[in-house]
């Protein structure tokens, strides 16, 4: 399985068809994402998860950060992570 590790709109928007073909799991910043976008990846059994702090996306640190806790939740899988 895949996971998409994304922080922003942008990413997401970037990445949301390749999300949705690889039926990935998806690791987010709280909020990120509206309600309707939420719903949309629910039909498509897409498992959603957030980080457990927010992360900037500028800053290199807090990327590697979240991509160390992702690591730890699921060892074994592949990673894709925005990197804006």
């Amino acid at each position: 399985m895949m996971i998409y590790l994304i922080f922003t709109q942008e990413g997401f928007a970037e990445a949301k068809s390749d999300i949705l073909e690889d039926k990935a799991d998806l690791w987010i910043n709280n909020n990120l994402l509206s309600p309707e976008q939420l719903a949309e990846l629910n039909t498509h059994n897409i498992g959603i998860s957030f980080l457990p702090e927010p992360v900037n996306p500028n800053d290199e640190k807090a990327i590697i950060a979240a991509l160390d806790y992702v690591e730890t939740q699921s060892p074994k899988e592949e990673i894709l992570v925005e990197y804006p």
